[in-house]
């Protein structure tokens, strides 16, 4: 790496988080912005789910289709697009007045936020050598939920006392500020691909898209996610309209989460590279904690969904298996980055978080479905959805401790490539 690059790197990183936390700011506007949204235009359980899930319509697909341009163009680009795209979606949504225009101002900011994280990795990954990307990666992830504290903390306030339209006007703003910032002062990082797999080399995708360990990290990934995606729509509804919290009150709950899922992020990714840096398998440091955690929460959330349990119980579970659940997606995004080419990592990101979103398009509509089903009550409706979104990942975590390898998954690619070198040794610093 260059002196230049090396002395930008810190602004770099910072712009790179800014624009994650704009992005979760974008898309969980609408979860705290949903009670006054549901009142004033008469929306029914099912509707609200219905646009919940819209926002990832085109989410995935936009995230795999940019993904593969990311091979390709310059990540700095790519990502002002995105920007801008965020920027007209929220301007759309301010002047939404009825179920459909919500429908295509949520598609449209799906579509634009869909490549964000794959792109923001892609660009992260290229400031650092591949044994030194965990920590970096769990920063996208600590970005994330310092959007998501901002947003417990500011949103509420905000669409209180000057209601959710002028909310999203505010964060359309906010946008345009970073997009000047971002033209002005983002760069494209040149770091050596020595360590990569064959760095020129392109393999086939049915040979990496059906890897056991790219299949089982993003099964468990679609799995996590599911209780994830209820955080943009139905999460503050179930707070306040089931369990009885006011809007601040639901706001201080997610901030704790979020607060906690910092912490342990920040805490398991540095212990996991410190123990490659000494030697230890990949599979021992990148994978067993995340699935572990999994497993954990997919108890949590079982016993949630399945055990009756007074409002302290149900909020501390609540809070166990969402801040364990957000421990796997950094450690997925570089076990993925681990195993593929450097020329495929863009696009072999995007469609490993595109599969994995897709759980959005599923998690909110059934909460919708099983509200309605339970005659409107969202207290049950939406406990039992979680309970069985806990059993699915308790069932991921167990297939993905046996099964993902991704020490033996990058051998079999690189000897395909005649690589005897990365083959034997699969990740120089």
């Amino acid at each position: 790496m260059q002196a230049s690059e090396s002395a930008r790197r810190p602004l770099m990183v910072a712009l790179l988080m800014a624009v994650m936390v704009i992005s979760v700011l974008d898309k969980s506007i609408f979860a705290f912005a949903g009670p006054q949204i549901i009142d004033e235009l008469k929306l029914t359980p099912e509707q609200f789910g219905f646009i919940g899930s819209a926002f990832f319509f085109l989410y995935s697909v936009s995230g795999v289709l940019v993904g593969f341009l990311a091979n390709r163009l310059p990540s700095r680009w790519i990502l002002g697009g995105m920007s801008l795209v965020w920027m007209l979606a929220q301007r759309l949504t301010a002047l939404s007045s009825s179920f459909f225009a919500l429908v295509a101002s949520r598609m449209l900011l799906g579509a634009g936020c869909g490549p964000g994280t794959a792109v923001t990795q892609h660009a992260y990954f290229k400031l650092y050598a591949p044994r030194e990307r965990v920590l970096p990666s769990a920063l996208i992830q600590v970005a994330i939920m310092l959007g998501a504290i901002a947003g417990a903390l500011s949103l509420p306030l905000l669409i209180q006392h000057l209601g959710w339209r002028v909310g999203y006007l505010i964060l359309a703003g906010a946008g345009l500020v970073w997009l000047v910032l971002w033209l002005a002062y983002g760069r494209e990082g040149s770091h050596d691909e020595a360590g990569e797999i064959s760095s020129g080399a392109v393999a086939p995708y049915r040979r990496l898209l059906l890897n056991r360990t790219f299949v089982f990290i993003t099964l468990a990934g679609f799995c996590s996610y599911l209780p994830t995606a209820l955080i943009y729509s139905w999460v503050p509804v179930y707070l306040q309209k089931g369990l009885g919290l006011a809007p601040m009150q639901s706001g201080y709950v997610v901030m704790v989460a979020t607060l906690g899922v910092i912490l342990l992020n920040l805490l398991v990714s540095g212990l996991s590279q410190r123990a490659l840096k000494r030697g230890a398998s990949v599979r021992l440091a990148m994978v067993a904690p995340p699935t572990l955690a999994c497993l954990v929460a997919g108890v949590a959330m079982a016993i949630m969904g399945f055990c009756e349990q007074g409002l302290v119980g149900t909020l501390g579970l609540c809070l166990v298996g969402g801040i364990l659940v957000n421990l796997l997606p950094a450690f997925a995004n570089s076990i993925v980055a681990f195993i593929a080419p450097a020329r495929q990592r863009g696009s072999m990101l995007a469609i490993h978080i595109g599969l994995m979103t897709s759980a959005g398009m599923l998690a909110p509509h059934l909460v919708g479905q099983a509200v309605a089903w339970r005659g409107g009550d969202i207290l049950q409706g939406f406990e039992l959805t979680v309970g069985l979104f806990g059993l699915a990942l308790i069932a991921s975590a167990l297939v993905g401790l046996a099964l993902i390898d991704p020490e033996r998954s990058r051998r079999a690619i690189a000897t395909q490539f005649q690589d005897p070198v990365n083959a034997l040794a699969p990740c120089q610093a």
